[in-house]
């Protein structure tokens, strides 16, 4: 399953970026029409069909460190070491809305701003904030949509896995996650389940109606920080730092297999449906995208 693999370029100047170690995260949209890559201050937007960059979105003064489109395709979410938690309309390249934490150098420039916009890229026309928060997004190490695109949930460095309301940025409960960091998030497509992974090189997987713990997963022999979920709901693909992507049974609560000799970190993995299968996308993090069927 999956063993068979074709190599695949992503967008050139995407390629010259990673290589000049520019990229620390990426994002695919829902329905693979674009990618996002995150830096140190800027996220890129490629269209995937021209591998045209058609977007650069500034705002953010530190390391970025989560991306995740929600299912509107249009609509992006970032996280960074500035301490703010961000979403952006990729088709305009305007910042929506802006979630800041207590350390955050935008809450308390915007404290201390006679006019109230005191930093560049802020644009009150624009944007909102929504306020600040003592769970402070710099910590957040992973990020994912719910399937009606209403909720955010996040991944934090304590280990602690958070629900944010899109549309007013509140908190809307918490629950511990992992011993460490959570690398990864994903939904199943009916919205039945969350699978998260973490730096304690498990895989978990909740029942997200009540939050309830249904598994703990420990193929891995470290972080796992890229997760997939089949269009069918049955099949949860992970991967990470080491050499290898475990496939897994969600019905099951089980293993059913692994891909091994993978090339080098696991940066992203995706269920791609086409017409006659789905194949399973795999990008490392010297930007090499593998398609496996």
């Amino acid at each position: 399953m999956f063993d068979n693999k074709t190599q695949k370029q992503l967008p050139q100047g995407l390629k010259d970026r990673i290589n000049k170690k520019q990229v620390s995260v990426l994002s695919f949209a829902p329905d693979r029409t674009r990618l996002a890559a995150g830096g140190d201050d800027r996220i890129w937007i490629y269209d995937l069909s021209s591998e045209a960059q058609f977007a650069v979105l500034s705002g953010h003064t530190e390391r970025i460190r989560s991306l995740s489109f929600a299912p509107d395709n249009r609509t992006l979410a970032s996280s960074s070491e500035d301490s703010t938690l961000r979403l952006w309309d990729t088709d305009t390249s305007n910042e929506i809305a802006t979630l800041a934490g207590k350390s955050s150098s935008l809450t308390t420039a915007l404290g201390s701003s006679p006019d109230g916009v005191p930093l560049t890229g802020w644009n009150e026309e624009t944007a909102r904030l929504l306020g600040s928060t003592t769970s402070d997004p710099a910590r957040i190490r992973s990020l994912t949509f719910s399937i009606d695109g209403s909720l955010i949930v996040s991944g934090g460095t304590d280990g602690k896995i958070r629900v944010w309301e899109v549309e007013t940025g509140r908190e809307l409960s918490s629950f511990a996650g992992h011993d460490g960091l959570v690398l990864s998030l994903a939904f199943s497509h009916d919205g039945k389940y969350l699978a998260s992974g973490g730096s304690d090189a498990t895989v978990r997987l909740w029942e997200w109606e009540d939050r309830h713990l249904l598994s703990i997963w420990t193929g891995h022999s470290d972080s796992v920080s890229a997760l997939a979920i089949s269009s069918d709901n049955t099949t949860l693909a992970s991967g990470g730092r080491d050499p290898q992507i475990v496939l897994w049974n969600i019905k099951a609560l089980g293993r059913m297999g692994h891909i091994s000799g993978i090339e080098g970190y696991i940066w992203e993995l995706e269920f791609w449906q086409t017409e006659e299968k789905e194949q399973l996308i795999t990008v490392n993090r010297d930007g090499e995208l593998f398609i496996r069927e």
